[in-house]
């Protein structure tokens, strides 16, 4: 009869035995498991080196110009500011040149409105208040007396049409006209006004007898279809009594490189509103832009000495102590930060120790606000092309270690099936322990047989000779 439980047969503590024998044989697997902890805090300590080098690659990427413009442009930002900005707001362009001006202005921009006429002269004479005959109306936006408009849509009506399907027709087409139907005592009038302000905005309206208009006609008042409730206009202005006028509200033309929005004017019995316009250099963003450029360069550095150091003391390393993908990466920025830039050869400023910017002992770079300053105040080409240079280096040494295809990543993807590897050994040694405590417990049941078998024909003669007779010498 087998033995159903380890060790009851011969008193031996067989699952102990086996326990402590498979802990000698799993060993390899905690070398394997010690492994990959490794592997998986160096992919870590990989992410966060991109982390860091990847903020520096973007803040070096704001620094470089877009194609066709120049550092110079890119940083010569004007700071625009309006006394009251309830009257008007302004925007500069790189052309502008700073200043101060008085504003007056005496007129806004109007938009063009006009409203369906009512009794024998309505359009909408059919039965139940209809348009008799439609077809297709021509709207146009236009100067008066213009010759060209600078808008023109073709509207279909149908016949029969209702004030309400007209004013849909006319909203639904994108015409640069918005119409609505108020239902006054006179009954419904169609109301067309422009969605732009401007002397530009005439409506003009033809193709279909009933809903005709001409702004340039003498108006007639028994037979015309519309009549104006409110005439477009441009706005007008001065400028340090300079008078000036607009088509629109926006003005672009009356200084270079500047635009003016008038937002108010002036309301009877007042025939102007006043206020000031300021135009000023703001160097705040190369200022910024350098900062930002020596804070992202010392948080790489701070990250890539921790995760490269060693502490002799504790015997403690960093996840990338002798990481060649660390060294690599530190090499490339400090080339970048020791190589003057091709495109600053021969300049005045050539460095990024020449505009404040200095190393200090521990890598990390600090910036000596007064003296960027001066220099900015001295040249602020020279030190706008040196930032924009070191951008582009810094950018360049930072889009080769990371992305898709950047030499972190390499790395990182190197470990990653170094895992996979592991884990493949890991899955064998797993199987074949599996083998092994099975021939141990196989091995230990013999014994325990053979050993219950053995104590139980030693108590079978220990008991025979008990019974035999005892004989004593006399």
């Amino acid at each position: 009869m087998a033995i159903s439980s380890p060790g009851l047969g011969s008193n031996l503590d067989v699952n102990s035995i086996v326990s402590q024998l498979m802990s000698l044989e799993q060993r390899p697997l905690t070398v394997l498991a010690q492994k990959e902890a490794g592997f998986q805090a160096k992919i870590s300590a990989l992410g966060s080196l991109q982390g860091v080098i990847s903020a520096l690659q973007n803040i070096s990427a704001s620094l470089v110009p877009a194609s066709g413009t120049t550092a110079t442009e890119k940083f010569s930002v004007l700071r625009a500011t309006v006394t009251d900005p309830t009257i008007a707001s302004i925007t500069t362009s790189s052309s502008a040149v700073a200043g101060t001006y008085t504003l007056e202005v005496n007129q806004l921009a109007k938009q063009h409105s006009i409203v369906t006429a009512t009794g024998a002269a309505t359009p909408f004479s059919g039965t139940g208040n209809t348009l008799p005959l439609g077809g297709t109306l021509t709207l146009s936006l236009d100067a008066l007396g213009g010759s060209s408009a600078h808008s023109t849509t073709d509207i279909t009506i149908a016949d029969g049409a209702s004030p309400e399907e007209v004013r849909d027709a006319i909203n639904g087409a994108g015409a640069g006209v918005s119409a609505v139907v108020i239902n006054g005592t006179a009954g419904k009038q169609l109301v067309l006004t422009s969605n732009t302000a401007g002397s530009n905005q005439f409506i003009t309206l033809s193709g279909i007898a009933g809903l005709s208009y001409d702004p340039n006609a003498a108006p007639q008042p028994l037979t015309d279809p519309f009549v104006q409730s409110q005439a477009a206009q441009g706005s007008s202005f001065k400028l340090n009594g300079i008078a000036v006028e607009g088509v629109t509200n926006s003005v672009t033309t009356a200084i270079d490189g500047i635009t003016l929005t008038l937002l108010k004017g002036p309301e009877a019995p007042l025939t102007a509103l006043s206020t000031t316009l300021t135009i000023s250099k703001d160097n705040s963003s190369l200022t910024a832009g350098v900062n930002a450029l020596v804070k992202a360069f010392n948080d790489f550095q701070g990250t890539a000495s921790s995760l490269g150091s060693y502490d002799a003391a504790s015997k403690r390393a960093g996840a990338l102590n002798g990481e060649s993908t660390l060294r690599s990466a530190q090499n490339a920025f400090r080339t970048a930060l020791g190589t003057i830039p091709s495109e600053l050869s021969g300049a005045s400023l050539q460095t990024l120790s020449d505009i404040g910017v200095s190393v200090q002992k521990d890598g990390r770079l600090s910036v000596d606000s007064a003296k960027l300053s001066t220099a900015i105040s001295a040249d602020l080409s020279a030190v706008a092309n040196v930032v924009a240079a070191y951008g582009s280096a810094f950018k360049t040494a930072a889009d080769g270690l990371v992305g898709a295809s950047g030499l972190i990543a390499a790395r990182s993807q190197g470990l990653s099936s170094s895992i996979q590897g592991l884990g493949k050994q890991s899955d064998a040694i797993s199987a074949r322990l599996t083998q092994i405590e099975a021939r141990y417990r196989r091995q230990f049941t013999s014994l325990d047989v053979l050993i219950s078998g053995m104590t139980k024909t030693s108590t079978f003669l220990q008991q025979q000779l008990a019974a035999l007779p005892t004989f004593s010498s006399r």
